[in-house]
């Protein structure tokens, strides 16, 4: 089956085939057009194969439900049993013996891990056995990843790192004051196969669990005084933004290191986005000033949050000299050096929030603003389109925030929200001409 990362591959080497002149433009598109035509038609006849089969299998998983209570429990777990090993031998079958028919096979297969997890809470049902919801998709996770691990199939694969993070989240729920700590196990085994299958989906469950974690940690270890709450709930704020604000300086240092890394360039932009993502929003959290005018004192330090704090600035401090050593053009050199000197301002910043409170908005508002500028510079000298939209919805939701957060209680409420529409009108269409115009440059240099 064509793949879609050998036709990106295929695209970029072919214009390179026509720049050295080994064949022509036709040639190239002959060959493109051949190539691309098959993988929009297997695409297409392997999903329909493929939701044929989940149908078919929920089918029968339908029919035995609606006679299950008249059934006793040798038959039932008889059926369970049988349930589970006809659709993983007829997945097995149709994906790797019967090879006509991998999306059939890809479908029973995926019905069959589903039918497994099913059958951990019926026998639990049967026999009475206690348990809770975290420890049944534990189960069911650890049941189904050594089929991942043998068969390497993309759809179990993202099915475990949706079991995985509800794992983590169940388990945060009914153990509340534990820190899940075996959740990096399963992410590392998720991480290490979503890498063997060169599968982005499952990086993108892995980094929303990562940041699930670090929130509930977060809740799970500060030190919240009762007496003076107000003054405790800011300080847990900081620490919060302040883990996720380096998180995403880690991921975006992972997205250029992936870039330099020929092999998964395609997990490049899932690093960088969410990167942008956490570094900007969580930034934007501590830019309103009517969170801290009444504050004159400056916050506690709990040393658990700032620990961690501390250990993903080194990792980050560390991925980016490494990335400093490795021979780069102009471009990304000064990628690399806006990420840095982000990072530094970022820094310098915290403390200064943490002594003096009435200063808090006032800089991180400064730093939000110089943060869109320089990701959307960033973005522009990379050709990264989806990276630019992204810097000036941040930019746009900034000035946006900014004008109500200024102008809420000096005028009318009408004639607020009317210029509030009006500006934010005028801009949107000034933005858009501008970003077709950078857009269009990006296109014209990615030509040359």
């Amino acid at each position: 089956m064509i793949s879609k990362s050998f036709i990106k591959k295929l695209r970029e080497e072919s214009k390179l085939w026509v720049s050295d002149g080994l064949m022509d433009e036709s040639q190239r598109n002959r060959i493109f057009s051949r190539y691309a035509g098959k993988l929009e038609y297997g695409r297409l006849i392997n999903t329909i194969i493929t939701l044929g089969s989940i149908l078919v299998g929920l089918g029968i998983l339908l029919f035995v439900a609606s006679n299950w209570d008249k059934l006793g429990k040798p038959a039932k777990i008889c059926i369970i049993f049988g349930v589970v090993s006809f659709f993983n031998l007829a997945g097995y079958y149709f994906r790797y013996v019967k090879t006509k028919y991998p999306g059939l096979g890809e479908g029973f297969l995926l019905i069959g891990s589903f039918a497994f997890g099913a059958g951990i809470w019926l026998v639990a049902q049967m026999y009475h056995i206690h348990y809770n919801f975290s420890a049944g998709i534990l189960f069911w996770f650890l049941g189904i990843i050594p089929l991942v691990c043998v068969l390497r199939l993309w759809t179990i694969l993202s099915l475990s790192s949706i079991l995985a993070f509800i794992w983590l989240v169940s388990y945060n729920i009914y153990y509340f004051n534990r820190t899940s700590f075996g959740f990096f196990i399963l992410a590392v085994v998720i991480v290490l196969l979503a890498y063997l299958r060169n599968q982005r989906f499952p990086l993108f469950v892995m980094i929303i669990a990562m940041s699930q974690w670090f929130s509930h940690f977060w809740m799970a270890k500060v030190n919240f005084n009762y007496n003076r709450m107000e003054s405790s709930f800011l300080s847990s704020q900081l620490l919060l933004a302040a883990i996720h604000i380096i998180y995403g300086f880690v991921l975006y240092a992972l997205g250029v290191w992936h870039q330099r890394l020929n092999r998964f360039v395609n997990f490049s932009f899932l690093f960088k986005f969410f990167g942008l993502f956490f570094i900007t929003f969580s930034t934007y959290s501590l830019t309103f000033a009517h969170h801290y005018y009444k504050y004159n004192n400056s916050l506690r330090f709990p040393a658990d949050i700032m620990l961690l704090i501390l250990i993903l600035f080194i990792l980050a401090g560390y991925i980016i000299k490494r990335l400093s050593l490795i021979p780069m053009d102009k471009f990304d050199k000064k990628e690399i050096e806006s990420i840095f000197l982000l990072l530094l301002a970022q820094l310098i910043v915290f403390p200064i929030a943490f002594s003096y409170i009435n200063w808090t908005s006032f800089w991180f508002n400064i730093i939000l603003l110089v943060e869109a500028i320089i990701f959307m510079y960033v973005a522009f000298i990379k050709h990264s389109e989806g990276l630019f939209r992204l810097a000036i919805v941040v930019f746009f939701i900034d000035i946006l925030s900014r004008y109500f957060d200024i102008f809420w209680k000096m005028m009318d409420r009408s004639l607020l929200f009317i210029l509030g529409g009006i500006i934010l009108i005028l801009g949107a269409i000034f933005a858009n001409r501008k970003r077709i115009e950078i857009e269009r440059l990006m296109h014209e240099d990615k030509s040359v």
